[in-house]
């Protein structure tokens, strides 16, 4: 894909996320109008750890439970959404505050998370994903465009093509590209090239040698299945199956929630006795 639309498709829906600790990418992969029509909901994917100084995890005294439990806070991030004149020149950025509303570290191995931008306005331009019943049909030499902020600059696109399928690493699957990436990668897209379909999320490059050199053609993104499978655990399905709404979706997480926390108070229950 080429002009516009390749611009469109690959560069346009790529943005720069600002967390206390770091900058790192996220790619748009959802804009629509809400149930009551009047503003629109937007959201990003990236990485868990491009925004993990934003959680803090502690122990504090409940007065009530009379014991000491876990406190989860979330710090608001900041997505810069990119400006653009004569398709390809940056020209500005418009930043705004999003919330961390879903995430999956497993010791930092699932590596996902999704925010949602505070601004009402629909995005101009939104990734398209590669369809569930063909997740996993792409191969070793398909030409691929990693699109990400390397070292915190404007989106930079880099060509390659599928170099590995199914490298596991900590128990989970990944997938590898020749597309050049650098830190600040993370989070970002991989697309594959003639359909400009996102097939991956940019999360790891391969070290080598005693300094610890990166070997940037050697690119390891999270493949789109487990990116679908993060979803659907979350029950943030409704970010790719338009048959859900997000309401439905939402309503659904929150039963899931009441169970959870319903199992675990009967477990406590039945340790004290």
């Amino acid at each position: 894909m080429e002009g516009a639309e390749g611009h469109a498709a690959y560069l346009y829906p790529i943005v720069r996320i600002e967390a206390p600790n770091g900058v790192g990418s996220g790619t748009i992969i959802y804009s629509e109008l809400c149930e009551k029509g009047v503003a629109y909901n937007t959201y990003v994917i990236t990485n868990h750890h491009v925004i993990d100084s934003a959680i803090t995890i502690t122990k504090e005294w409940d007065t009530d439970l009379q014991k000491e439990v876990q406190v989860e806070r979330r710090a608001s991030v900041f997505v810069e959404i990119f400006q653009y004149r004569n398709m390809s020149e940056p020209i500005g950025v418009l930043k705004v505050k999003a919330d961390i509303m879903i995430y999956s570290d497993s010791d930092k191995a699932e590596d996902m998370a999704i925010l949602k931008l505070r601004t009402e306005d629909k995005a101009n331009h939104i990734a398209k994903l590669l369809p569930r019943d063909r997740a996993d049909k792409y191969f070793a030499f398909d030409p691929t465009v990693a699109v990400g902020c390397s070292r915190g600059f404007n989106p930079m696109p880099s060509e390659g093509m599928v170099s590995r399928r199914n490298l596991t690493i900590r128990t989970f699957d990944y997938d590898m590209s020749s597309a050049q990436i650098a830190a600040g990668n993370s989070g970002g897209a991989m697309f594959l090239a003639k359909t400009g379909e996102l097939i991956g999320i940019p999360s790891m490059g391969v070290v080598a040698g005693w300094m610890g050199g990166a070997i940037a053609h050697m690119g390891i993104f999270i493949p789109i299945e487990r990116v679908y499978n993060f979803l659907d655990r979350e029950h943030y399905d409704f970010l790719f199956d338009k048959t859900k709404t997000e309401a439905e979706c939402l309503a659904e997480r929150s039963a899931d929630k009441d169970d959870l926390k319903a199992d675990r108070e009967k477990l406590e229950s039945a340790k004290g006795k």
